[in-house]
């Protein structure tokens, strides 16, 4: 188990405020061993400590779990039961109280007690009580369960410095140019979406190594681009100051690349993160705004990076063709990114009459499921560099009558 969570800090001290008992242990049964996973009050002087325990036929909770022991016992001098046992005088117990611990799937996990250096007033409601937190803790024993498995799980994945890429196709959305691609990390099926293994390496503190592997995994695909071509790849503020370190001494790989921060990253100093990428951006590495229109940092962001790339959120793309306030956000963009010279790219666009709207607002250029979905088929990448990709119309269309309609920026 991880370190003990905030509530599970609260329910042991519940625990030993309400019994005013002197310690409070979970412990899980191992194979051999009744093992303290969680401590609260001065373990030591017990001689309890965490990750350790007695063996389980010399341990209170074991017996107590099978009815060798009662749940409470308010003196051990006066239970011969536990006066017999060796772990009594050993740990200086005088009064215990205890109750099972069960999983969600009826599976026994351990123990939920107090101990005593005393002998101590207990009763059946004490154990009531005890039985009550038992249930809370289930629930949070599961949970840190289930983030050390993720946490074995994405380590070794980053120990195995290996990462499927898939490559999603940028097209210039006046006449179908490849532009570049986007590199989005691929896992293992039984590890879930992508997102979701971002989301669980945050949350088990391995976050920043991970996105270290993707974003070395996806610079190896740069070789399958040609000149001109760029790859964009997302970073967190952390990693986007690493790579402008690293990149540093490589003008050539920096070039052609499109370094994406999400809308969603927070960004602790734009002072310092301007400086970091000053010489980086000089050699030429772009910086887009990604998820712009996501949230309320969008505006902040471009504002204060005043990127080269402004790539609009799916969100606002999404049926922006029949919503007055959805073409009216992304014109807002459009003229934002006219002020300060940056490109304009819409995301997640899958419907024609979608990408003819963005068009006739401004956008530069589209990446979506309309036009092509991310493949770790590098055929359909020389496709694209190729024949490129001619946005879509609708038979309806006036552009379809007219030719392509061009940007007003252009």
């Amino acid at each position: 188990m991880e370190p003990v969570s905030g509530q599970l800090s609260r329910i042991m001290n519940l625990a030993q405020h309400q019994l005013e008992m002197d310690v409070v242990a979970i412990s899980e049964f191992a194979a051999e061993r009744q093992v303290f996973r969680a401590l609260l009050g001065d373990g030591e002087s017990f001689g309890m400590r965490s990750g350790e325990g007695p063996l389980l036929g010399e341990a209170y909770c074991k017996r107590m779990s099978r009815g060798l022991l009662p749940n409470d016992i308010s003196d051990t001098s006066a239970d011969p039961r536990a006066a017999a046992l060796p772990f009594t005088a050993a740990a200086g117990i005088g009064a215990y109280v205890g109750v099972p611990v069960f999983l969600s799937d009826g599976s026994l996990f351990g123990s939920f007690a107090c101990f005593h250096r005393e002998p101590h007033e207990l009763g059946e409601r004490d154990v009531r009580f005890m039985r009550l937190l038992g249930e809370l803790i289930t629930a949070e024993i599961e949970v840190m369960r289930e983030h050390d498995e993720a946490r074995v799980r994405i380590a070794r994945l980053i120990d195995s410095a290996t990462l499927d890429i898939a490559l999603q196709p940028v097209f210039d959305v006046h006449d179908g140019r490849f532009l570049g691609a986007e590199a989005l990390a691929r896992f293992p099926a039984a590890f879930g979406s992508t997102e979701s293994v971002f989301q669980s390496a945050a949350a088990v503190g391995l976050s920043v190594p991970l996105e270290r592997l993707a974003l070395g995994c996806a610079i190896t695909t740069l070789e399958t681009l040609q000149q001109g071509e760029f790859l964009a790849v997302n970073a967190t503020p952390q990693v986007a100051f690493e790579l402008a370190t690293t990149g540093e001494k490589r003008p050539e790989l920096l070039s052609r690349l499109v370094l994406e921060i999400t809308e969603h990253a927070a960004i602790p100093s734009y002072a310092d993160l301007r400086r970091a990428l000053r010489s980086s951006r000089e050699q030429g590495l772009r910086l887009a705004i990604d998820d712009a229109g996501a949230g309320y940092a969008s505006l902040k962001h471009v504002v204060e990076l005043e990127p080269d790339i402004i790539k609009v959120d799916r969100s606002l793309v999404e049926g922006v063709a029949r919503d007055r306030a959805r073409r009216s956000a992304v014109s807002a963009f459009v003229l934002l990114a006219l002020d300060i010279g940056a490109y304009v790219i819409a995301e997640g666009v899958e419907r024609p009459d979608d990408l003819e709207a963005i068009r006739d607002l401004g956008v530069d250029a589209a990446q979506g499921y309309l036009l092509a979905r991310p493949t770790k088929d590098r055929k359909a990448l020389a496709r694209w560099q190729k024949f490129g990709q001619p946005p879509p119309r609708s038979a309806h269309s006036p552009a379809a009558a007219n030719g392509l309609v061009v940007s007003a920026r252009r």
